[in-house]
């Protein structure tokens, strides 16, 4: 970790304190690196002097506007966005149907690389002790197919699990081999066949805390075949597997007869939890705002005291857009030694107004989209994402990921935001003691009307009447608008719809089954009923009380 300092931390700190002169210098680098591509002889690059002269002649790209260009250089192996060809693209969905394909070049991994080790050394600066025993890391394969070039397609994360060295290699639980499982619930039940033989799990890392939940549920209903497969060192659906991985686990089923015992006692419990298996768990590195928020909240209770939740910072297929510096404080800092930042306010770039501002020009408390400049070539950026700044790690500011821009919507005027609708609930919980795995509202616009979906095992009517009052409450109090609308009668009254437990899990089969990856889902918790095609309705629970419409 003392070589960690030296070579990646300390130059990390030291750019955070000039942002603009860092910024200023990057942005120069990328438009040199890229001049004599397509894109940088139809955009000038060769004649920018500064970022005006970028801002003036590079408009706002989508994916949709750089796509052709990808598709070209893939298809003919000329440079059309970027100087250095792609050794693989990031696949994830898009808004049109097809799916986009971030390059990844090998800079891109080398960044990666450099970013793993900052992380490294803060969470082992931070406790030293979740480093002592095993990880076990969750991530998406490396490679889930390839195109007609011959080029991969799949996961960053996976890709670097894969090539991660020996050494570091003895500390994790999982081969990399058991992520190219497509089966669900088999996957699963091998990580948790796996992980559980070890006592010492000291560091638990996924991108969402989803994971964690299905990890539970998992845990929970296959406690008596997971105790058996552990006793005879065995695994039951060994058979689904293909003789390569079966070959490949057999040397890990094996299981010390004091851990089996120890495991005898915790799988006698109806809901087994972390704690109980890994009492020794001192970080959890995950996700840990926007709507990631919600099975985080199932997650927490069910740690070892003391363990700490870890914010993995603002990640996505695009870019690592954020180093943690402080795990106990809010937000990250921009990879301004990587990526070039633009910003605009949120409500301006709502309103149609395009007034960007760079990374040393954004204010705590404000929320803005954000709009990255990659080293591989995404240039000027809509993410469609909204952040919000925390404070500062010496002259940069903080930022942490608020929600996508799309949780935003609107029946009468009222515009209610996706985060305002996870406040609201959260608030609720903490006055009626009653935490829920899975929430999601429905804008329902035909109607005039919000209806609040939300699990719960027994629905009574006095929990009913709190919570319906409590969030309509607190919409009320968050968004003037909201209370405007509904005064006046243009907003009908909120709609609760109570449904039994595993319905989040059964909506995110159903969004991963329409082409979401796994780990990229993220949960939409605000959205048009119009948009949304799961029958929550049929898995309604009834409870006595006011008619839910």
């Amino acid at each position: 970790m003392q070589l960690f300092r030296w070579t990646h931390w300390r130059p990390f700190v030291q750019a955070t304190k000039q942002p603009v002169e860092v910024q200023t210098s990057l942005l120069r680098r990328l438009l040199h690196r890229n001049r004599d591509t397509r894109f940088g002889r139809e955009h000038g690059f060769s004649t920018i002097k500064s970022y005006a002269d970028f801002a003036a002649v590079v408009p706002v790209q989508t994916y949709e506007t750089l796509r052709p260009y990808i598709d070209d250089q893939e298809r003919t192996g000329e440079p059309a966005l970027n100087a250095e060809p792609p050794v693989m693209y990031a696949r994830t969905s898009g808004t049109t149907g097809a799916a986009k394909l971030i390059p990844i070049l090998q800079d891109t991994i080398q960044a990666h690389k450099r970013s793993q080790a900052i992380q490294s050394y803060v969470q082992f600066s931070a406790d030293a002790r979740a480093y002592y025993g095993h990880c076990l890391a969750i991530v998406s394969p490396a490679e889930e197919g390839v195109l007609d070039s011959g080029t991969p397609y799949g996961s960053t994360s996976g890709f670097m699990y894969e090539n991660m060295p020996a050494l570091a290699r003895m500390k994790y639980v999982l081969p990399y081999e058991v992520f190219g499982i497509t089966d669900y619930d088999l996957k699963y039940l091998l990580i948790l066949r796996l992980a559980v033989t070890y006592r010492d799990v000291t560091h638990v890392a996924c991108a969402n805390p989803s994971t964690l939940v299905k990890l539970l549920s998992v845990l929970a209903d296959n406690r008596a075949t997971l105790l058996q497969d552990v006793i005879q060192g065995t695994f039951s659906r060994a058979n689904d597997l293909s003789g390569e991985l079966q070959a490949m686990i057999a040397p890990l089923l094996s299981c010390s007869p004091v851990r089996a015992a120890e495991l005898r006692t915790v799988f006698a419990s109806p809901r087994p939890t972390f704690a109980d298996l890994w009492p020794e768990l001192r970080l959890v590195s995950t996700w840990t705002g926007g709507s990631c928020r919600i099975p985080l909240a199932t997650v927490r209770p069910t740690l070892p005291p003391g363990t700490r939740v870890g914010e993995l910072g603002y990640l996505a297929s695009e870019l690592r857009g954020t180093l943690v510096p402080d795990l106990d404080r809010d937000g990250g800092t921009p990879t301004i030694h990587e990526n070039f930042f633009e910003f605009v306010e949120r409500n301006d770039w709502d309103a149609g107004r395009r007034t960007f501002c760079l990374v040393d020009q954004i204010r705590p408390g404000k929320e803005y989209y954000i709009i990255p400049t990659t080293g591989a070539g995404l240039y000027r950026y809509f993410m469609n994402d909204i952040v919000r700044v925390t404070g500062s790690f010496h002259a940069t500011p903080t930022i942490e990921f608020v929600q996508k821009g799309k949780g935003v919507t609107n029946i009468t005027g009222e515009k209610l935001y996706e985060s305002q609708v996870i406040e609201a609930v959260r608030l609720t919980e903490d006055e009626t003691s009653s935490i829920s795995g899975f929430f999601l509202m429905l804008a329902d616009a035909d109607r005039a009307t919000y209806r609040l979906v939300i699990e719960c095992s027994t629905p009574t009517e006095t929990w009913w009447n709190k919570t319906l009052g409590s969030v309509e409450r607190q919409l009320l109090s968050l968004n003037v608008e909201y209370a405007a609308k509904r005064a006046s009668g243009r907003l009908q009254h909120l709609e609760l719809l109570p449904v039994r437990p595993g319905t989040g899990e059964a909506y995110k089969r159903h969004c991963l089954s329409q082409g979401q990856r796994e780990g990229q889902f993220k949960l939409i918790a605000l959205q048009y009923q119009s948009d949304c095609t799961f029958p929550f309705a049929d898995f309604r629970l009834d409870v006595l009380g006011p008619e839910s419409g």
